[in-house]
């Protein structure tokens, strides 16, 4: 379990700079606009997360032959990365939109 664990975290490594950028950006953005913002990001997250599936599967098309070869096909790479990324999206904005709504109150 440990070792799967570590090539999927390796996996996400490969794109978690530019999908934490972009987490990052949403969490501001909400946090300078305020809640009404919500749902266009919510649905700019989705489609960049496509996005960048699409381009992870062209750049790395031959490093998934080495985690097939280990026993992880793609859907076993894709589908925990894509759920701790997206929870990470909504865990950060729900705190977001806690934090925002206490400073607005005050």
């Amino acid at each position: 379990m440990t070792k799967k664990l570590r090539l999927i975290f390796g996996f996400y490594r490969s794109f978690a700079f530019p999908s934490l950028l972009i987490t990052m950006a949403c969490v501001a953005i909400i946090y300078a606009n305020g809640l009404s913002a919500i749902t266009a990001l919510f649905w700019f997250k989705i489609a960049t997360l496509g996005v960048t599936v699409y381009f992870v599967n062209i750049y790395k098309r031959h490093e998934f032959y080495y985690y097939k070869n280990l026993g992880l096909p793609r859907l076993q790479l894709w589908i925990p990365t894509l759920i701790f990324d997206f929870s990470l999206f909504l865990t950060l904005t729900i705190l977001t939109g806690k934090f925002y709504g206490a400073s607005v109150g005050s």
